[in-house]
């Protein structure tokens, strides 16, 4: 709970009252001015300076990601650097909205803020952005106005040097220098960032190493560089891991990769071939209506949000309630009048009009929650790529049904929650937190739906995939399976039903046979191999998604009314697929393809519960999960 600001500027104590009549008297024998009126000048001057120290509380930068951009309709992280100039502490909060021309779309995100007198911090929020036209409003709360901050437009994922002292520490041509104390505590935060290069052992707390690590797991490239000094940095802690002496190694989807020769003297083009990343050119706008929307499904007519919707649909019984409209509007009209007529007695006459009304309305209420299922719902899927042994990230979208009106909160278990509407049209009555206690509060029409995206981080054992038969085609670009079998070792959270494997630009369906003897698994690995084997093309990616060229998924042309719960989550199927694989816009052609030598493998099951939310006794939980296991084309 805020606790309020004490203001001793508040008062007027004695010793100014004296200081503005002994000045009032001084400038009026100089001026030849009244006594009386510059009295009063002074003290509405004095009381204009007194509310201006009262708020003291200044905004002394903003950065928008790592390297200030932001990703296209993805979690961004904003971060701002607070001062607080005044004797008094401040415990507080900030929040910060996101404006469609002048109109606010989405939720508000609020970050509380404690500060010690005369002291900075940064503050950092996890906000849903990316949109070519929007802007933010930050507000600091106990003071006036509000301050609009730098929208800069979204951009493909840069490459940033995290430094310890950005006035201290080299400086690489065309690349830009962080602090690594604007570095998150979770991996929404880093969507803006494909490689790192880190020159130094960070002085972070175990949340920024781990995220440092998740964010490699998930895809990310570190590159380890000589600092000043000329050698590479010994890292500890949680970040010891990365001291293999391997000049390169693999982590879950992302790699680690060691340089021995320092950037300091290489131009942008050296530097970009070094780590192996093309030069990248300023985004076209027009790049923009390429990008996949999974949330809202412009372009493919079958997104997340509108999907998970068609679950909990209505289906009343529209006769009926017809009927009962029709009685209703009787006994209103002439019902009451010939009721007064018989009787004669108005007494009688509205008790029985009132009965009449309580009974129609809970009838009303029956027959409108019979159409819904009559129970309170979430519908949700969910992609889960693993970041550590007993690790997972999640990025899942749901959509809420209510039955009664209010104000709920939303919140899930694990860490590094964040939360998002994902709105760009529609202002939401309701309240984002991030981190460990993140959660959502939000306002619920009655029998209403309300869609939001969430990320978290999970404890569960993860099952590790090798390569037991690996046949690739080198002979084209990007490289071509033509055959394989995954060994599976260790159990998922849930038992998955069918899986998929995406390499290049084609989808392929996996089907589990058993597994063979001699088949051997990591020591590290649990009980429970299975053994995967691909078999035949389903389709390009791009096809696959469209739902054209015989896709095997061929329900674009049904009614979702005729469909029942899982016919509609099988429509998801190729919307998670490809967002399984890090496609975020299709090319100027309409393909789709992984990068070369990139594979995954995808398991749907049904949802562990580590995904329900909390306290939600009496709402209806159901789902889908897609497990997404990287199996680089190599054995």
């Amino acid at each position: 709970m805020n606790q309020p600001i004490h203001r001793p500027v508040r008062l007027f104590p004695l010793r100014a009252a004296l200081m503005i009549r002994r000045c009032s008297a001084w400038i009026g024998q100089f001026f030849a001015i009244s006594r009386p009126f510059l009295a009063k000048v002074l003290v509405i001057a004095t009381c204009v300076l007194a509310a201006q120290s009262a708020y003291a509380i200044d905004l002394e930068s903003s950065k928008w990601g790592l390297s200030g951009n932001v990703a296209k309709r993805q979690f961004n992280l904003l971060s701002l650097v607070l001062r607080n100039n005044s004797p008094e502490a401040y415990d507080g909060y900030v929040r910060v909205r996101k404006y469609i021309g002048p109109s606010p779309v989405d939720v508000s995100y609020v970050e509380p803020v404690f500060l010690s007198p005369y002291s900075e911090r940064i503050v950092q929020l996890y906000v849903y952005a990316g949109e070519w036209n929007e802007t933010w409003q930050l507000t600091i709360a106990d003071q006036p106005g509000s301050i609009t901050l730098p929208s800069p437009p979204p951009a493909p994922p840069g490459v940033v040097h995290l430094v310890e002292n950005p006035a201290l520490s080299q400086t690489l041509n065309g690349i830009p220098k962080v602090a690594d104390t604007f570095f998150p505590v979770s991996t929404a935060g880093l969507n803006d960032v494909s490689h790192i290069l880190l020159d130094h052992q960070p002085n972070w707390e175990e949340a920024r190493a781990r995220t440092l690590l998740d964010w490699i797991a998930l895809g990310g490239e570190l590159h380890l560089i000589p600092g000043s000094s000329g050698s590479l940095p010994t890292l500890t802690g949680p970040l010891a891991v990365l001291n293999a002496p391997l000049d390169s190694q693999r982590i879950q989807a992302g790699k680690v990769v060691k340089h021995q020769s320092s950037f300091a003297k290489l131009n942008t083009e050296q530097i970009f071939a070094q780590i192996g990343r093309k030069n990248p050119t300023p985004d076209n706008p027009n790049n923009y209506y390429n990008t996949i929307d999974y949330e809202g499904g412009e372009y493919y007519s079958r997104g997340f949000f509108s999907t998970l919707k068609e679950i909990s649909e209505p289906r009343h019984l529209w006769p009926l309630i017809h009927l009962l409209s029709i009685g209703y509007i009787a006994l209103v009209f002439p019902g009451a009048w010939l009721l007064g007529l018989k009787w004669k007695s108005y007494q009688i006459t509205f008790a029985v009009t009132l009965g009449a009304v309580v009974i129609f309305g809970v009838l009303f209420q029956f027959l409108g929650q019979r159409g819904y299922g009559e129970k309170t719902q979430i519908n949700s899927v969910a992609i889960l790529r693993p970041v550590a042994d007993n690790a997972w990230a999640v990025e899942g979208w749901a959509s809420m049904f209510v039955t009664s009106s209010g104000q709920r909160s939303i919140r899930h278990q694990g860490t590094g929650l964040s939360y998002a509407t994902c709105q760009s049209q529609e202002a939401v009555q309701g309240v984002v937190r991030s981190g460990t206690d993140g959660s959502m509060n939000v306002n619920f029409p009655p029998y209403s739906h309300r869609e939001f995206s969430y990320r978290q981080r999970v404890l569960q054992p993860v099952p590790q995939v090798q390569w037991l038969q690996l046949n690739v085609n080198q002979d084209v670009s990007p490289p071509e399976l033509v055959s394989g079998e995954l060994l599976v070792s260790g159990k998922f959270p849930t038992t998955p039903s069918s899986a998929f494997l995406v390499c290049g630009k084609e989808v392929r369906s996996l089907f589990p046979v058993n597994a063979p003897t001699n088949a051997k698994a990591d020591a590290n690995t649990s009980a429970g191999s299975q053994v995967w084997n691909v078999r035949e093309k389903r389709g390009e990616l791009s096809a696959f998604l469209g739902g054209d060229y015989g896709t095997p998924f061929p329900f674009a042309s049904q009614s979702s009314r005729k469909m029942d719960r899982e016919q509609i989550l099988e429509k998801l199927k190729p919307l998670l697929t490809v967002r399984a694989g890090n496609i975020f816009e299709k090319s100027s052609d309409g393909m789709m393809a992984l990068p070369a030598g990139k594979a995954y493998a995808i398991f749907f099951a049904d949802p562990p519960p580590e995904l329900e939310l909390k306290s939600s006794d009496g709402v209806l939980q159901r789902g889908w999960v897609a497990y997404v296991l990287p199996v680089p084309l190599e054995r």
